[in-house]
């Protein structure tokens, strides 16, 4: 026989949890939910009781909230054994497969199961899903078509290439958020390029890390494709990049470095140029943590800048 009293109630891992036929409340013996719908239905009728004494008006009125209990109760019924004749306690295949887009759309269609049919309800979820998915096709095809794709093979590119940047723009997104969260709980000290020193001299060394963009452990673009790797780093949008000009964005692409960081590089630059710290590319690779290749073409376009090949202007 089966027994269940006295048997240990299940443990669940956290991935699995309870089903839903548990947390429903719904008793597979007795065929009952705990609680049922309308639970509060009884409490009408619960010290009501007809005696002899009662008036044709007060008996009317007995009459009438029994009948309005019972339509409760069917009520009741028809909602239990609508669930149970969709079996709803359970997962349903067809949601299984269904993509995160796809379950919004069958939850939100859920609502028009009590008019359809079981057959009927699956077939329209699926005629919306598919609907949704040619519509988002067509959409592409004619994005891709503004494009100047003419074939199915360059649309088919032109769509890799937008999902890729769309991909590296959130990535970048979250990397930047993940730097702004790391350096609000550092007390912002990573924000600051130099720090004044009691003195009021620039301690260039300590505040020269954030400069860093590429980094020394950054791979460098070397080889025919280089070329390739420079579009990848665009610096359009950046703060900074309204400043530059177009060789000095080129430069920015070609070093990956950021028109903020090159920009501050060039202001140190000149800074110790004219304090006459600065005379030869030597002399600057000791201010920045920077790849000193990184450190030469910048420093050769502040030289150029000057109007200087060779030697920076002594004070």
């Amino acid at each position: 026989m089966d027994r269940s009293i006295g048997v240990k109630k299940p443990r669940y891992s956290a991935d699995e949890g309870p089903s839903l036929t548990e947390l429903s409340g719904y008793n597979a013996k007795r065929h009952e939910f705990d609680p049922e719908y309308d639970n509060d239905a009884e409490q009408a009728l619960a010290e009501m009781e007809f005696k002899e004494t009662d008036s044709e008006t007060d008996r009317e009125l007995k009459l009438r909230v029994l009948r309005i209990y019972l339509s409760r109760l069917d009520e009741r019924k028809r909602r239990k054994e609508f669930i149970l004749e969709r079996n709803l306690l359970y997962p349903n295949p067809l949601e299984k497969d269904l993509t995160n887009e796809d379950k919004e759309v069958y939850h939100r269609y859920k609502v028009f199961m009590r008019f359809l049919s079981k057959e009927e309800h699956e077939a329209l979820v699926r005629s919306v899903i598919e609907e949704r998915k040619i519509r988002r096709r067509i959409q592409e095809l004619q994005e891709c078509r503004s494009a100047g794709c003419r074939t199915l093979a360059e649309a088919k590119i032109h769509i890799e290439q937008k999902r890729r940047k769309e991909y590296e723009a959130n990535a970048l997104k979250a990397k930047e958020s993940g730097q702004l969260i790391s350096n609000s709980k550092s007390g912002h000290k990573t924000n600051r390029p130099m720090k004044l020193e009691t003195d009021g001299s620039l301690d260039l060394k300590k505040g020269s890390a954030i400069l860093d963009a590429g980094g020394r452990d950054s791979p460098k673009t070397t080889g025919p494709t280089s070329a390739k790797q420079w579009d990848d780093w665009d610096i359009v949008g950046l703060p900074g990049a309204e400043l530059l000009s177009s060789s000095e964005k080129l430069l920015c692409c070609q070093n990956r470095l950021l028109p903020s960081h090159y920009l501050r590089m060039q202001e140190v630059l000149m800074q110790e140029m004219f304090k006459g710290n600065v005379v030869k590319k030597e002399d600057a690779h000791v201010l920045f943590k920077v790849d000193p290749a990184k450190v030469d073409t910048v420093y050769d376009m502040v030289m150029k800048k000057l109007g200087n090949n060779e030697e920076a202007p002594m004070v």
